[in-house]
């Protein structure tokens, strides 16, 4: 394997050497080397590999900007022919197309380098430990590890260099039509942890034998896991904390901005960059603070800005993603006890997830979705049954704000799992939420 960083410091160095005075070039590099294995009936039914490079390469001249991506065959020679043939289009086309009106001028945003890697088992040890922990369930999930890396490079002089080599294992366990879902990843490897993980998903699947509760619609108290919890946080980013979005109207947001409403004390997000497992610059290059205060103690305190979006409203940038979504949320833990759950959820619902969320109504922040795999009925602390789905509505208002009684003291990791196209980097952190009066309207 060629070492990408000096790959990329000789290729791009041979790019800049062939532009003007008032050119300006970018390069984007997302590299993996992946490693996929999906299960099916707790054996492995495909074992995968993917190497791939991509680079986007933005070009920047009179106010005007064209971008284009190609997949890199690090091969210099090849490579460079085929950024340089694609510049030469660019050039040609760039006095055809409009002036930018968020236009930002490429500056030289430092060097860095960052390298995480979790330390763990080699994958055929791994296997050993998924296939030894599942034996006789019906297992489908897939794992995935290996080096991600993001590299930021411009004209300017900048060169950011980040890499993290880590795993996930996104799995379900069934039982006929019934299933429960559990998911792990982790920053320092223990196979204690994973086999607990395990474990406890096994347990939810053999409460699903227990008769199903027929619970009506209505208003109930409800403990949601904190990967029910992702689903919500992962809201957010549909511009609930988008400074574009809020000036634009239409932020979930706007009403908590303006201080017509305001979530729980016990609520404190942050954009979490310091757990390493999205890089510190954004794809332009940008870094940002390691942690940046969202919302604390229930009040907005920023939001996600980008450079253009500073550039257009007059405001100070955070140095987001121009998409202004989150990266690596957290959500500070509070005072509930695992073992005290149940105990303190008493009479409701235990929802380990939720899926098919959109906002039903976007100026009140109100989301509909539904309940999914292992949820059930609980009646003074005890399990009495699994439930058919529900589709819930409510305010993220309530259910974060005034109708949030607690969280818990632990937190769970949710590193990224999409693998459309390519691997994404990000993270979660978050608790565990005990909640009252959550709305079920179906």
């Amino acid at each position: 394997m060629v070492n990408l960083k000096t790959y990329l410091k000789t290729l791009s160095q041979d790019i800049f050497s062939k532009l003007t005075l008032d050119e300006e070039l970018s390069l984007f590099v997302h590299s993996e080397e992946s490693q996929f294995i999906r299960f099916s009936q707790a054996k492995v039914r495909q074992n995968t590999t993917v190497h791939q490079h991509e680079v986007v390469v933005t070009y920047q001249k009179d106010q005007r900007k064209i971008k284009f991506t190609l997949n890199l065959c690090l091969d210099q020679s090849i490579d460079t022919a085929s950024i340089l043939k694609e510049l030469q289009i660019c050039r040609a086309q760039l006095p055809l197309t409009d002036i930018y009106p968020q236009y930002v001028a490429m500056e030289n945003h430092g060097v860095s380098e960052s390298i995480k890697k979790v330390e763990r088992p080699d994958d055929l040890a791994m296997l050993k430990t998924i296939t030894e922990s599942f034996s006789g369930t019906d297992m489908a999930g897939l794992y995935c590890s290996g080096p991600v890396r993001q590299v930021s490079i411009n004209s300017k002089g900048q060169f950011h260099y980040f890499e993290n080599d880590f795993f996930f294992l996104d799995y379900s366990i069934y039982n006929g039509p019934k299933a429960a879902k559990g998911f792990f990843s982790c920053e320092k490897w223990n196979e204690k942890d994973l086999r607990e993980n395990i474990g406890r998903t096994r347990d939810k699947l053999n409460l699903l034998d227990q008769p199903t509760v027929n619970v009506p619609k209505g208003k109930y108290r409800v403990y949601l896991e904190p990967m029910a919890l992702f689903e919500i946080v992962g809201m957010m980013s549909w511009g609930s904390l988008s400074y574009s979005a809020l000036r634009q109207g239409r932020s979930p947001f706007q009403k908590l901005q303006q201080n017509e409403v305001s979530l729980s004390p016990q609520l404190n997000l942050i954009e979490n960059l310091g757990l390493g497992y999205v890089p510190a610059f954004n794809s332009i290059g940008e870094v940002a603070d390691k942690e940046l205060e969202l919302i604390k103690n229930g009040k907005l305190m920023n939001l996600l800005t980008s450079t253009a979006t500073a550039k257009e409203y007059g405001v100070s940038s955070t140095n987001a993603e121009p998409r202004e979504g989150l990266r690596s949320p957290e959500i500070k833990p509070g005072t509930l006890a695992q073992a005290d759950i149940l105990k303190k959820l008493d009479t409701g619902l235990y929802l380990s997830n939720l899926h098919y969320i959109n906002w039903s109504d976007v100026q009140s922040a109100r989301m509909t979705g539904m309940t999914r795999y292992a949820c059930f009925w609980v009646e003074k602390g005890q399990i009495k049954g699994p439930i058919q789905d529900l589709r819930f509505d409510d305010s993220m208002f309530n259910l974060l704000g005034s109708h949030l009684i607690d969280l818990t003291t632990h937190q769970e990791l949710f590193v990224e799992s999409a693998t459309y196209q390519k691997r994404y980097l990000g993270a979660y952190k978050l608790p565990g939420a005990l909640i009252e009066n959550f709305n079920f309207t179906l």
